[in-house]
């Protein structure tokens, strides 16, 4: 009899949390959900006389800014990106990058589905062994440089805690002038496919 009573009080207790989670809209995307990535790019010079190949290593940490929100093909939310990157030179003057990148993702994650797609945009810095672009045509000019990229792609959900994606990363990077007059500024774009192994905590 007790039992029979006290039922309806338990039943009532759940509501909120029940209310709490539809709020997030999917299990693996709401307010606040944090990420570490190791992604991993191949990156192909397309303008440099130097004819660059980069393989970028990124570790990064993702913070969910808000819960899932918008209409239609936008449904979505977005995160936070701020990670460390090593970049070997596979072919080109210089032997490495280094340096950290951050900016914002959007995620379109549509109801029941595994597949979430991306865009996102991220600034940053970079250091390398520059050399002598008298000597070495294309070459950066200077230690430091400035980098900004853009990543298109989808992330596949395995569960709460794993997921993974593939991609295309565009990267620049250029001393913004300052080698000038001494070195000349030439920069470097590359493109190329990415992979990202996500573990959500």
């Amino acid at each position: 009899m007790m039992t029979l009573t006290a039922l309806p009080v338990l039943l009532q207790a759940q509501t909120p949390l029940v209310g709490k989670v539809q709020t997030r809209g999917d299990a693996s995307f709401y307010e606040n959900k944090t990420t570490i990535s190791l992604e991993s790019a191949n990156l192909f010079d397309i303008g440099s006389e130097s004819n660059y190949h980069l393989a970028p290593q990124i570790v990064s940490f993702h913070w969910q800014l808000d819960d899932v929100g918008n209409p239609g093909w936008r449904r979505g939310n977005t995160e936070w990106v701020v990670g460390a990157y090593y970049t070997p030179v596979i072919n080109g003057p210089e032997h490495r990058f280094t340096g950290g990148l951050f900016g914002p993702r959007y995620n379109f994650v549509q109801p029941g589905s595994k597949w979430v797609p991306y865009v996102d945009a991220r600034v940053g810095f970079a250091f390398t062994n520059s050399v002598n672009n008298d000597m070495f045509p294309g070459a950066q000019g200077q230690d430091f440089c400035f980098t900004f990229a853009v990543g298109v792609g989808t992330r596949y959900v395995i569960d709460d805690r794993w997921d993974v994606s593939v991609g295309a990363l565009y990267q620049h990077i250029s001393n913004g002038g300052l080698s000038e007059p001494g070195q000349v500024n030439n920069g470097l774009d590359s493109v190329g496919p990415n992979v990202a192994v996500n573990y959500k905590f």
